[in-house]
């Protein structure tokens, strides 16, 4: 028996060492860019968590650029940028933008809960609530690309870094990490886990630039869109969002957002994005939209002069920044 135990025991730990090499591996390449602390977070080749990306660069930098003034939302926020945005906006304002992917209303609620908490002026917000994705949520998510960062959750950092090294053991992730680390070529089926686009993170304002798309647009525009010609689906007439996306929860954020700014004596406006999908927001939702913020909120989904043509768009989900300047000095003029 002795013996049997002692054999048990070598068997148990030899059992271990795949683990254990896979976490060295996991500490030694930092794949996610959320063990060690980064200066740049620039060019990536894994998919970032925008959300820690955000919360993690505000942490490191506000004691040096005293942000307070806040862009709020989707990725969808990379249409306005904080050198346009400033210019409307009383001398002496800070911007920051504070996005994360897919952002739902709960993301947006507890980062301005966040910034009250510390006590961080909020004099400037423009927040991008989105149709499609905004409502959606209304607690943190799973999986690397979307889990808040401990910071604004409060819940537990064992869990949030759990979450990347799960994501790391993934066979799918595994496979398609590895066979970019070998080949250092971006294909098609690895979207959602490598990075196919060069995306550029300012350092001081966290404002995205999409480069490549931005060069191919702005210097042979009728090559990027003849090529991306089966992206841009035809779309008929402008239709509306027949589901009430604001339930019970949605709504008890929505009205905490307002009480924050209102406390803050925050200057806010708050834009209904252009999408491309034509979809009008559905009447219900903005009429209690329109109830908490009045004349700080507009409305620019469904058919207008942004979503009618599609070189405003690098493709059906991101409309530029040509586009967030445009709306900009509509809603501050």
């Amino acid at each position: 028996m002795k013996r049997f135990l002692i054999k048990l025991g070598v068997f148990s730990l030899w059992g271990l060492v795949p683990l254990l090499v896979l976490l060295g591996s996991y500490i030694y390449l930092d794949p996610f860019m959320v063990l060690r602390d980064y200066r740049d977070f620039s060019f990536p080749y894994i998919s970032p968590d925008l959300d820690y990306v955000s919360t993690e660069v505000f942490i490191k930098n506000d004691p040096k650029y005293h942000y307070n003034s806040f862009i709020l939302g989707s990725s969808r926020t990379m249409a306005f940028k904080p050198s346009s945005w400033v210019r409307h906006l009383p001398k002496g304002a800070h911007p920051y933008v504070f996005a994360a992917s897919m952002e739902s209303v709960y993301g947006i609620y507890i980062k301005l809960k966040y910034l009250d908490s510390i006590k961080k002026p909020i004099d400037n917000a423009l927040i991008i609530y989105c149709r499609d994705v905004t409502f959606n949520k209304t607690a943190n998510e799973d999986g690397h690309l979307f889990i808040k960062h401990p910071a604004t959750t409060g819940e537990s950092k064992f869990n949030f870094q759990l979450t990347f090294f799960k994501s790391y053991l993934s066979p799918v992730f595994f496979l398609n990490y590895y066979i970019f680390k070998i080949t250092k070529t971006y294909k098609p089926f690895m979207n959602g886990y490598i990075e196919g686009k060069k995306v550029k993170y300012d350092t001081v304002t966290n404002a995205i630039t999409i480069v490549d798309q931005e060069h191919e647009i702005s210097t042979k525009p009728a090559a990027y869109y003849a090529i991306k010609k089966d992206l841009f689906y035809d779309r008929s007439e402008e239709r509306t969002d027949t589901v009430p996306r604001i339930q019970e929860k949605q709504l008890f954020m929505l009205k905490e957002i307002q009480r924050i700014l209102e406390k803050n004596k925050t200057n806010y406006k708050i834009i209904i994005s252009p999408l491309y999908e034509q979809i009008k927001i559905n009447p219900q939702d903005f009429t209690i939209l329109k109830n908490l913020y009045g004349d700080h909120i507009y409305d620019f989904s469904g058919k207008n002069f942004v979503s009618v043509d599609k070189t405003n768009y690098y493709e059906v989900s991101h409309y530029r920044p040509i586009m967030g300047d445009s709306l900009m000095n509509i809603v501050y003029r």
